[in-house]
């Protein structure tokens, strides 16, 4: 779990093409066909534009059968583990940045999970979204996705219903985490956050839905990145009937190994005993540089390292001559801080206990996240206070306020004992999807290939394992993955980062069209109005925008763009034509595919999951038996 963007530097802007348009339009890039065309010609202005019917099921809209006040007056306390009720529900109007007409709809999940909806009053097509939360969530921001242009924003011309909630408590410490997560000292808290509080709301929305327009949504979908990610394979993994299809990006999935181990020793490696940082940050642009003059692709003819697993830059290589400091180089102390960001966490007898380190070519990325900005210390890198704040209070079930961060929690016993308190209510690690695959449910997975924050690597392990467990063609009959070179948490990077998924997935579920081929873009100038960000469970150098429509805002220009297909197939420029133009380039499949295994202290495996219920309102009892 890492810092939201309430820590990040920069916003994303999300920007659409022009070809494909949800039938309620995602505030992303829409999706060049397959078969490419150049809608998006490299230079151009790109602009939100507001069509519908061309992406899914062509939908009537539907209008509510009674007035969005008398939803007062419904009563929702009954609902199955989802006693819901409404505090406030009040017509907002179309003008300025709301481009629809909506019914806003606010409340309580029980015993303290708050919500929004967003149901549209004269534009809905019968479909609804709900929103991941990310960090350690704590507040609601309908229309506050924090993904750059994934389908991790929501639709803008009002044919979807929006929801979100704040996962069971309010924030304590920032959107990001901090070292003092006192909520979690609530054991049903914990069980809220962990795995409950997206299904409890996603029954309390469909309810209220229901209520409003006589209906519930024909479709249902949910999109997540980061924890949101984490989010959107909790409810595949636990309740596969929920939803219809999910988008999750850049998933905290393994939650339990990547904060209490990775986060927190990350956190570690760039201080000496005497709190004195060894690496600086003025000479990550140097590294960085490096790293992409030994293993940027050619094939992509942009500087981007296309599949950072091919990379074998050694820091040594920029190691000082005699040892001797200078901002070209690096003494030997600060080529092993390198070489421990690279590698991920270990214990001290060499087990991995994480999936994965610092993806080649992030270290652009690394400044303020556990690398510490000039002239600050340990405690001002972000992965401290969300490291720290896990391994005190979230990652127990009784709080350590006075526990320590320092080298000797990073050890095999330590990461199993945290494994027996709590992965069976964080982890979303299960990769036997067979329900949610045979209730026809659609899954495509995202992540960005320089993400500092949670290292793709264990996404790729986690296809890997769905695949052992499934076998290939169950999995592709289902499930797609996508990794976008260059792109950093969620968003921002050097890499083309402006994409739409969402659009394939709701072709895929309502249509059957197979997804290919996506059209990133990289972008530049315009502006789009802002708004409060949504957070990230491993967020750092996450971008975000509010995604609202305004008339005020201008468009953005597409610098170039670039084909990204299903993995494992990678992508080459034709050899003529335009090098920015994505109809240049072809989609290949290397001679040899990686694999995709990894040996460290953990697994993706059935059977961990624990439900928990609370007696006579006070004792918290958990087993592996669902009630």
């Amino acid at each position: 779990m890492s810092p939201g963007p309430a820590h990040s530097s920069k916003r994303t802007r999300i920007v659409l093409l022009v070809a494909v348009v949800v039938a309620a339009l995602v505030t992303g890039l829409a999706l060049l066909p397959d078969t490419f065309s150049a809608d998006a010609d490299a230079g151009a202005s790109v602009t939100r534009v507001t069509a519908g019917g061309d992406v899914g099921k062509d939908l009537p809209v539907t209008e509510p059968k009674i007035s969005c006040a008398d939803l007062l007056q419904k009563d929702f306390g009954a609902l199955d583990d989802a006693a819901t009720s409404v505090a406030s529900a009040s017509v907002v109007a179309k003008s300025g940045a709301n481009a629809y007409e909506y019914c806003d709809v606010k409340g309580t999940v029980a015993p303290q999970i708050q919500y929004e909806l967003r149901l549209p009053t004269q534009t809905y097509r019968q479909r609804y979204l709900q929103e991941g939360c990310g960090g350690y969530c704590g507040m609601v921001g309908v229309s506050a996705q924090p993904a750059a242009s994934t389908g991790c924003v929501p639709v803008t011309d009002g044919s979807f219903a929006l929801g979100q909630d704040n996962q069971g408590h309010v924030s304590t410490s920032g959107m990001g985490g901090g070292a003092a997560e006192v909520w979690a000292t609530n054991p049903q808290l914990k069980v809220d956050f962990g795995y409950r509080s997206e299904h409890a709301f996603a029954t309390a929305a469909k309810a209220i839905t229901k209520a409003l327009y006589g209906a519930e949504p024909t479709y249902s979908y949910y999109d997540g990145c980061s924890d949101g990610g984490r989010e959107t394979l909790m409810e595949v993994q636990r309740y596969p009937g929920d939803f219809s299809a999910a988008l999750v990006g850049a998933p905290a999935f393994n939650q339990t190994a990547l904060n209490a181990m990775q986060e927190a020793y990350l956190s570690t490696i760039d201080f000496r005993a005497d709190g004195s940082t060894i690496l600086p940050a003025s000479k990550l642009g140097m590294l960085h540089k490096a790293v992409m003059a030994k293993c940027a692709d050619l094939k992509l003819n942009n500087d981007l390292i296309q599949d950072p697993a091919t990379c074998t830059f050694d820091p040594a290589s920029l190691k000082c001559a005699e040892d001797k400091d200078s901002s070209s180089c690096l003494p030997a102390e600060q080529v092993d801080v390198v070489r421990k960001a690279y590698a991920g966490v270990t214990a001290p007898d060499g087990t991995h206990l994480y999936t994965g380190g610092q993806p080649y070519g992030s270290e652009a990325a690394w400044e303020g996240l556990f690398i510490p900005k000039a002239g600050q210390g340990q405690s001002s890198v972000q992965l401290y206070g969300i490291g720290l704040g896990f391994l005190r209070w979230v990652g127990k079930w009784e709080a350590e306020p006075a526990l320590k961060l320092d080298a000797s929690l990073f050890t095999v016993d330590t990461f199993k004992a945290y494994q027996r308190e709590v992965s069976g209510i964080y982890d979303a690690t299960d990769p036997d999807l067979t329900k949610f695959h045979e209730a026809g449910g659609k899954l495509i997975q995202w992540h960005g290939l320089t993400d500092p924050n949670i290292p793709p690597t264990g996404t790729r392990v986690y296809r890997q394992a769905m695949i052992d467990t499934m076998g290939q063609d169950e999995v592709d009959d289902f499930y797609r993955l996508y990794l976008f070179p260059g792109v950093n948490h969620c968003g921002g990077g050097d890499g083309p980062d402006s994409f739409d998924l969402l659009s394939k997935l709701i072709d895929w579920r309502e249509t059957g069209k197979t997804p290919g081929a996506v059209i990133a873009s990289k972008t530049s100038g315009g502006s789009e109005p802002g708004g409060p960000a949504g957070g990230q469970l491993g967020g750092g150098d996450t971008k975000s925008t509010k995604a609202s429509a305004s008339a005020s805002s201008s468009a953005a220009t597409v610098e170039y763009t670039r084909p990204v297909y299903p993995y494992p197939q990678l992508v080459a420029y034709d050899g003529s034509g335009d090098k920015k133009d994505a109809a240049n380039y072809r989609a290949y499949t290397p001679d040899k595919l990686p694999d995709d295994h990894y040996k460290w202290a953990g697994s993706f495996t059935s059977g961990y999951q624990e439900w928990c219920e609370t007696k006579d309102g006070r004792s918290m009892s958990c087993s592996r038996h669902k009630p």
